[in-house]
C-alpha cells in the first residue's frame, strides 16, 4: 500500500471536474474489476461474522429479548422476565453526550480560527499593500501594518467560513446523523458518520415573472453527510483503525426509484444500471445471515423473500492500483500504473462496476469518521455498553426470574394428601376455605392431609440482584444517580455530595466527548473546510484556517462553571458582599455559562440606550416626573409645616391657659391661706376673749353651730344657757340690775338664742372695740 503523493491532487481535481461538469461522457468500467471486488467483499463479510454475533446479542439485550438457546434452557413453565437495565445505561449516556455536543443555545462544540501566522498568496499580500498605501496617501506601509491587516482579513474570512459551515451542517442535518452515531457507539461500541461528499441537488424557488409567481429550479453542489449503520459497514477486519484499512465496503439496499436516480448522475454508468433494473424488475437482494436475525428481532418474518422491490449495491472506498483504475476507465499515466491511489468504486451484485473515480476532495482520504465508546487495540470494532455489562445483566435477569419463580411457588402452602385415607367421593384438587375433608376409618391415628411450607429466600435473592446492579454501575461508569434516581445514602444524600459525585461522573462523559472530538468533529469539519476551499464560490471566506474541536475543553467545564457561578451569586447576594461584587460581569458570565448570553445586554447596548433619543425622552420624562414629585413633596411639606405651626400656637395657648389657671389657683390658694390665717387669728382672739369672759362662750358656740359646726362633745352633755341679755356688774362684783349698753354686741334672736347672722355675730360678737380696748 502506498500513500498518495502530492501529484495525486491533480488526478483528484480531474476526477472532481469530471463529476461536476454537465456532459454526456459517463465513466466506463471493465468487467474484469468487478469479480475481484466481489471476492474481496465476500471475504470481508466472512471476517465480520463473529462481530455480528456480538452485535445481535447487544441488540437483543437492549430490546429485552433472550437468545434462543437461553429460552430453551429456561423452559416453558418458568418466568421469562427481562429487566432492561442496558437500555437505561445506553439512554443515559446518549442524553448526556448529546446534550454536551449539541447544547440548546448558540454555543458550538467547534470553531474555525485563522492560524497565528496566516499564510496568504503573493497576490493577496500585494492587494493588501496597495490598499494600505492608498489609505496612507502614497506612503508605503510598514511590515507590521501589513501583517496586522493580513491577520484581520484572515480573521474576517474565518468568521465567514464558520457561518458557511454552520449553515451547511444544518442543511445536511448533521445533528440527526450525529445523535444516531452516538447511540450506535454506546450500544455496539462504534458509531459512523459519513461525509462530506460532493452531492448535486436541485433547489426550487419561486420568482415573480410575467405578473405571477412561478417555480424555478436551480442545480447546485452541496456537501453530503450521512449516518452509516454498522450492519452496512464492512471494513478490512485485519486493521484495528480506519487509517490502516485497505478497503471499506458499504452495502446499500435501494428502491427501484433510488437506483434509477443513480443512472441519471454523470459519474455512474447509466446503461448498466438500466439494464440491471430491466433484468430484475422485482429487485434482487442477496440474503445474508444477519438480515434474517434482524428481521426476527424486529418481529418480522425471517423467511420473507429477498425480492421485495429492493436492489443491493456495494460502495467501496480504498486503494486501487493504477492498472485496476485504468481498467475501470480512470486515466492513469503509464509511468504510475504501479502505484496505488485512493478511489471510490460502486458495483452491482452481478459484478458490474458502475462507478470508479478518485477521491473527489483534495486533502481528504476516508469519508468515514468513527466514534468509539471503549476502544482497544484488538479490533476495529470495540465493545459497547451492552457487551460490557452483559454478565451483570444476565445475573440481574436470573435473580429476577428466581425471585418470581420462588414467589409463585411459595405464594401458598402445598399439601401432602394420603388418598387412601380419604373418602372415595372426595376431590383432592379442590381446595378452598372451610373445606371439610371426609375420611374413612383406615389408620385413624394418621393425618390424611398434611400442609407443606416452602421457604422462598426472597431477601437473599433481592440482595443478590442489588449486588449486580451496583456492579453494573461500576463496570459501565454510568451510575444510577445520573438518570435522576433519588439516592439518599452516602455522599448522594446531600446536595454538595451529589454535586461532587456528578463532577466525578462527568470525567467519564468527558472521555466520551474527547473520543467524539478526535474521531468525528476534528476530521469531519476539517474535511468540510477542504470541501469549501475547493467548491464554494465565495472567495472571501477562504483562507489559512484551523478547525478546533472544543467539546472537551469547554462544554463539560462550562457545566461545572455554571453551577459554581450560580452558587457564588447566591452566596454574595447580601448587603455585606454586594458592594465588592461586579454584578454586571457576574450576570454576563452566568448567562454565558447557562447558554443565555443573548438575553443580557452588552455594555455598548446599555450605553446606546442611555445616550439615544429614547433614552433622552425617558430621561426627560424621568426629570418631569421627579419635578412633579418634588412639587408634590414641597406642597406636602408646606402643609405639614403649617400644621406644625398651628399645633405650636395651640400648644402656646394651652400653655398660657395653664399658666393663667396656675396663677388663679395660686391666688385662690393665697386667699384661702389668708382666710385660714384670719380664721386662725380670729379663733385665737375668740379663745382669748372666752378665757377672759367665760359668759360669752355659749354665744360663740351657738355662732359656730349656725355656721355648720358640729360639737364633738356627747349629745347629753350639759350645755350652758345663753341669757337673752347680758348684764354688767359693778366693781364690787355684783350684777347690775340694769343692762349695760353694748352697742357692738350682736343682737340675739329671743326665741332661738342665736345671732341674726353668723358673719355679724363673728365680727361683732367677738372682735368689739370695747373688748379690744
Amino acid at each position: 500500500m502506498q500513500n498518495p503523493k502530492p501529484n495525486d491532487q491533480a488526478y483528484a481535481l480531474a476526477a472532481t471536474q469530471e463529476f461536476s461538469r454537465e456532459d454526456d461522457h459517463p465513466a466506463s468500467a471493465a468487467s474484469a474489476l468487478g469479480p475481484l471486488l466481489l471476492t474481496e467483499f465476500l471475504q470481508a463479510e466472512i471476517d465480520r461474522r463473529d462481530t455480528e454475533t456480538r452485535w445481535l446479542q447487544d441488540l437483543r439485550q437492549y430490546k429485552g429479548q433472550y437468545d434462543a438457546d437461553v429460552l430453551a434452557q429456561i423452559g416453558p413453565q418458568r418466568s421469562k422476565a427481562f429487566v432492561r437495565k442496558t437500555r437505561v445505561k445506553v439512554k443515559t449516556a446518549d442524553s448526556r453526550v448529546a446534550d454536551l455536543l449539541f447544547p440548546a443555545g448558540s454555543e458550538k462544540n467547534w470553531t474555525v480560527e485563522n492560524t497565528p501566522v496566516p499564510s496568504v498568496s503573493d497576490e493577496q499580500r500585494q492587494q493588501i499593500t496597495a490598499l494600505l498605501t492608498q489609505a496612507a496617501q502614497g506612503q508605503a506601509p510598514a511590515k507590521e501594518d501589513i501583517d496586522k491587516a493580513v491577520t484581520e482579513m484572515a480573521a474576517k474570512a474565518a468568521k465567514g467560513m464558520s457561518k458557511v459551515i454552520e449553515d451547511q451542517l444544518i442543511e445536511a442535518r448533521y445533528k440527526k446523523a450525529s445523535v444516531q452515531a452516538v447511540h450506535s457507539a454506546h450500544l455496539y461500541g462504534t458509531g459512523i458518520i459519513k461525509g462530506p461528499l460532493v452531492e448535486r441537488r436541485i433547489r426550487t424557488q419561486f420568482v415573480f415573472k410575467n405578473g405571477k409567481w412561478q417555480p424555478q429550479s436551480q442545480t447546485y453542489i452541496t456537501p453530503f453527510v450521512d449516518y452509516v449503520p454498522l450492519w452496512r459497514f464492512y471494513p478490512d477486519m485485519a486493521a484495528t483503525c480506519i487509517e490502516d484499512c485497505r478497503y471499506v465496503y458499504e452495502r446499500h439496499l435501494m428502491t427501484r426509484a433510488s437506483l434509477s436516480a443513480l443512472a441519471d448522475r454523470k459519474t455512474f454508468d447509466g446503461e448498466k444500471i438500466k439494464a440491471y433494473i430491466l433484468s430484475n424488475p422485482d429487485g434482487q437482494v442477496r440474503e445474508l445471515m444477519v438480515d434474517g436475525e434482524l428481521k426476527s428481532i424486529g418481529e418480522r418474518d425471517s423467511n420473507q423473500s429477498g425480492k421485495d422491490g429492493q436492489y443491493e449495491v456495494l460502495e467501496r472506498w480504498g486503494y486501487l492500483d493504477g492498472v485496476q483504475l485504468q481498467m475501470a476507465g480512470v486515466p492513469i499515466p503509464e509511468d504510475r500504473l504501479h502505484e496505488s491511489f485512493f478511489s471510490n468504486a460502486w458495483l452491482l451484485p452481478n459484478g458490474d462496476v458502475i462507478k470508479a473515480v478518485l477521491q473527489p476532495i483534495n486533502g481528504v482520504t476516508w469519508p468515514y469518521h468513527l466514534y468509539y465508546f471503549d476502544k482497544d487495540e484488538t479490533s476495529i470494532f470495540p465493545e459497547g455498553l451492552a457487551a460490557i455489562m452483559r454478565d451483570d445483566q444476565t445475573m440481574i435477569n436470573a435473580g429476577t426470574r428466581m425471585a418470581l419463580d420462588n414467589g409463585a411457588i411459595t405464594a401458598g402452602p402445598m399439601f401432602e394428601v394420603a388418598t387412601g385415607l380419604l373418602s372415595s367421593f372426595e376431590k383432592i384438587n379442590e381446595i378452598h376455605p372451610f373445606k371439610v375433608w371426609p375420611r374413612n376409618t383406615t389408620n385413624p391415628g394418621s393425618r390424611a392431609v398434611v400442609p407443606v411450607d416452602l421457604n422462598g429466600h426472597l431477601p437473599e435473592i433481592l440482595q443478590l440482584i442489588q449486588l449486580f446492579e451496583g456492579n453494573a454501575d461500576e463496570v459501565t461508569a454510568i451510575p444510577r444517580y445520573m438518570t435522576g434516581e433519588n439516592a439518599t445514602q452516602g455522599a448522594a444524600g446531600t446536595a454538595s455530595g451529589m454535586s461532587m459525585l456528578m463532577g466525578a461522573a462527568n470525567i467519564v462523559i468527558k472521555d466520551l466527548v474527547t473520543n467524539w472530538d478526535e474521531g468525528v468533529t476534528r476530521p469531519f469539519l476539517q474535511a468540510l473546510y477542504h470541501w469549501n476551499m475547493q467548491f464554494h464560490p465565495d472567495d472571501t471566506i477562504k483562507g489559512d484556517f484551523d478547525v478546533k474541536a472544543r467539546g472537551t475543553a469547554s462544554l463539560v467545564a462550562k457545566e461545572v462553571r455554571a453551577r459554581q457561578l450560580n452558587e457564588f451569586s447566591q452566596a454574595t447576594a447580601n448587603e455585606l458582599d454586594a458592594p465588592y461584587v461586579k454584578r454586571d460581569k457576574l450576570l454576563a458570565q452566568r448567562a454565558e455559562a447557562n447558554e443565555l448570553s443573548d438575553v443580557v445586554k452588552t455594555a455598548e447596548e446599555v450605553a446606546a440606550e442611555q445616550n439615544g433619543p429614547q433614552a433622552q425622552q425617558a430621561q426627560q420624562a424621568q426629570m418631569q416626573l421627579q419635578e412633579a414629585q418634588m412639587a408634590t413633596a414641597k406642597a406636602t411639606l408646606d402643609k405639614l409645616v403649617a400644621e406644625a405651626q398651628r399645633t405650636l400656637a395651640q400648644a402656646e395657648q394651652i400653655k398660657a391657659q395653664a399658666m393663667a389657671t396656675a396663677a388663679t389657683a395660686e391666688l385662690t390658694r393665697a386667699k384661702t391661706m389668708e382666710t385660714k390665717v384670719g380664721s386662725a387669728f380670729a379663733a385665737m382672739q375668740a379663745g382669748a376673749l372666752a378665757t377672759e369672759r367665760p359668759e360669752i362662750a355659749p354665744a360663740g358656740d351657738e355662732v359656730l353651730r349656725s355656721a355648720g359646726w358640729v360639737d364633738v362633745m356627747p349629745a347629753d352633755a350639759q350645755q350652758p344657757t345663753i341669757p337673752t341679755q347680758i348684764y354688767g356688774g359693778n366693781d364690787s362684783g355684783q350684777v347690775n340690775p340694769q343692762p349695760i349698753e353694748q352697742p357692738n354686741i350682736v343682737s340675739v334672736h329671743p326665741e332661738k338664742n342665736q345671732p341674726e347672722t353668723g358673719l355679724v355675730g363673728l365680727k361683732s360678737g367677738i372682735e368689739t372695740t370695747r373688748i379690744e380696748s
